[in-house]
């Protein structure tokens, strides 16, 4: 049984937006494999109250002025639905943007396939894909630092989270152990595979890790050959060729701005396909453990699912990355609405929580019935 989820589509001269965004949406349920577990749809009207929606203002010339559009954006705002304003220049916001909706911040249909991107915020809105989206950035310091905080940088132009050691490891803490619980944390490793790279001890035990931890890995494959990662070597790469790179003030490689763009193209859609694949493969794990002791399953939506016994019932969340307090209140959450005497429970990967993560959860945790269950020991969990 596929999660049902609704997408309303405001507009009064935006038809071809609309087509394009819905075949994009198509494109990229299909893109990243989970067009046989969810179902989208599109209304122009109010969406089904009991579906997870959003709404998407697609404002061309006719839509400040139109009664229609604003009743309609009035309407999902009464109701807390998000509504994300579409203009296609952003320095003419206020200029087409009906006024209910000129507070939200706007999404610009320009440059490079703008559907494309909208449909991923959608998606990520509707908690189809992952919205926190961070990446470790794997490098070793004499030949890729350059390269490293460039993408760094255009990264979180992107509204990605990304990590790099110099910058997220306070002076005086441990760094290895810092590095190890971002890598729980990230959950994709971005790795720049340049001449010394495989020099380096922590660069090699940062992609053993990810292989080992089915983690999300993009390689960036520097000209001329360089020695592979051991354990890499047959993984897929974006290999750059000595046009794509410049030398900066100090002398370190950077990226054009050409190759720049391609790789952050790259890291977008490796990201959006390993976190749902991630995703996905937990749920399954949950599912089939499930069903191997009895119970009947029922798919909800964030990934989760409703797992009846005849004698008691649990809702059970998973996340791809260490858990957090947003996935125990999404889970408890849930299971309030749907039963508030079942067990709620979150799978996540993390092989081990620190103290200090452990007695936060816990102190979140308090005295509900909520428990957190490794992936690796989740067939013992019935």
């Amino acid at each position: 049984m596929a999660v049902t989820y609704q997408i309303q589509m405001i507009q009064v001269d935006r038809k071809a937006w609309s087509a394009d965004l819905r075949s994009a949406i198509e494109n990229e349920l299909r893109s990243v494999g989970v067009h046989l577990d969810v179902t989208v749809e599109f209304t122009g009207s109010n969406p089904d109250p009991r579906a997870p929606s959003v709404a998407v203002v697609l404002a061309g010339p006719a839509a400040k002025d139109s009664d229609k559009v604003k009743q309609a954006i009035v309407d999902a705002i009464r109701v807390g639905r998000v509504v994300i304003p579409v203009v296609e220049d952003l320095t003419n916001f206020h200029e087409v943007i009906p006024v209910p909706v000129a507070h939200a911040n706007g999404f610009e249909w320009s440059g490079d396939r703008p559907e494309r991107r909208l449909a991923r915020v959608l998606l990520e809105e509707l908690g189809i894909e992952d919205r926190n989206r961070r990446v470790f950035i794997s490098h070793k310091r004499e030949d890729g630092l350059g390269a490293a905080e460039q993408l760094h940088d255009q990264l979180a132009h992107h509204r990605f989270v990304p990590f790099i050691d110099r910058f997220a490891v306070p002076p005086g803490d441990d760094v290895q152990a810092h590095i190890a619980d971002a890598l729980e944390s990230y959950a994709f490793l971005l790795l720049l595979e340049t001449p010394e790279a495989h020099r380096s001890k922590w660069v090699f035990d940062e992609v053993d890790y990810a292989l080992s931890h089915q983690m999300g890995l993009q390689i960036v494959r520097w000209p001329d050959d360089p020695k592979p990662i051991p354990g890499s070597g047959d993984l897929p790469r974006i290999t750059l060729s000595a046009a794509d790179l410049a030398t900066d003030a100090h002398g370190y490689d950077v990226l054009t701005p050409t190759a720049l763009d391609r790789v952050i193209h790259e890291v977008e859609k490796a990201h959006a396909h390993a976190l749902v694949r991630r995703r996905r493969y937990l749920v399954r794990s949950v599912e089939d453990a499930a069903r191997g002791a009895g119970a009947t399953c029922i798919p909800l939506r964030h990934w989760s699912l409703d797992v009846m016994f005849p004698t008691r019932r649990s809702i059970v969340g998973v996340t791809p990355r260490t858990p957090a307090a947003e996935d125990l209140q999404r889970i408890d959450q849930t299971r309030t609405i749907i039963d508030p005497d079942a067990r709620a429970m979150l799978v996540h990967t993390a092989r081990y929580l620190r103290e200090n993560t452990r007695t936060h959860l816990e102190w979140i945790i308090h005295d509900r019935d909520l428990h957190l269950i490794p992936d690796n020991a989740v067939g013992g969990a019935w």
